[in-house]
């Protein structure tokens, strides 16, 4: 069961009307993105009993700092800093790296080669064993600082970091993550990455485009992707359905048939899990 708050920037969903479902919470995932913040709680036993999602409106900053350290504090999942295992941060401010020609400062110096990149920004690396790669992403210190401070034994991962765990061996998987405006692209052919970017967009029309647009560039054809995709929210159920329009399939993270506005939120929380379990 969901709920909306009549603020379109907050939206609630409860596996059940239930007083005591928070009590139960036992295990938290978060994703933050530059204006948002995603958190799912999970049972012991890994059953997902409840998402809260926040956001707010492109005509502030990105990365506003009151928006995060308020809900920090008050959110009711986070109060308990212990049971929050994992902090996801989307930064399109990112680079892949492949381990053969990997040597830290150089790969620094690239980086700030392909994105702008503040003088106090963190540089946080992350390995991808199954890619045999180094992924690195630029995050803004106030947003570092705030995580260092609140969630010391969480692990700080990237938000794409599931689309590179064990998976299924599967030819032409395009994994999407979609957040308000922006969506996280990963492609596979088996155990090969072929692409990896953020997309920015208003409608599915633009993410079809910019995967159209790489398929012909690339001599793939797109009616043999095979597209999973998860969301932070509900809001993006419309522009994840009319995707179906111009691929032939698009199912929700786990591969299942989506049935309903929040599946592709609520695969996520699981696949977000499995990363830091």
């Amino acid at each position: 069961m969901a709920a909306a708050n009549t603020n379109k920037n907050e939206q609630v969903y409860n596996i059940r009307e239930d007083e005591q479902l928070l009590s139960r919470v036992a295990l938290v995932v978060c994703v933050l993105t530059r204006r948002e913040l995603y958190i799912a709680g999970l049972s012991i036993t890994k059953e997902l009993l409840t998402i809260h999602y926040y956001a707010y409106n492109a005509n502030k900053p990105v990365w506003e700092t009151g928006f995060f350290e308020q809900l920090f504090a008050n959110e009711p999942l986070l109060l308990v800093r212990e049971k929050v295992k994992g902090i996801f941060i989307a930064s399109d401010r990112e680079l892949i790296v492949p381990d053969e020609l990997y040597n830290e400062a150089e790969a620094i110096r690239w980086l700030h080669r392909l994105h702008f990149i503040e003088q106090n920004d963190v540089i946080r690396s992350h390995p991808l064993e199954n890619d045999k790669a180094t992924y690195m992403l630029a995050v803004p210190l106030n947003i570092a600082e705030l995580i260092k401070i609140n969630f010391k034994k969480a692990a700080v991962l990237p938000l794409p970091a599931y689309h590179f765990g064990e998976r299924p061996a599967q030819s032409l998987h395009l994994q999407l993550c979609f957040g308000n405006g922006q969506v996280a692209v990963t492609l596979h052919n088996y155990s090969q990455l072929l692409w990896h970017r953020y997309i920015e967009y208003t409608s599915a029309e633009d993410v079809a485009f910019a995967i159209r647009a790489h398929c012909r560039e690339n001599y793939i054809d797109p009616a043999k992707l095979t597209i999973t995709c998860n969301a932070l929210s509900a809001a993006e159920y419309d522009v994840i359905n009319e995707l179906s329009a111009y691929f032939q399939v698009v199912k929700a993270g786990n591969g299942l048939t989506i049935h309903a506005r929040w599946d592709p939120a609520i695969t996520l929380a699981n696949q977000l899990l499995e990363c830091v379990s």
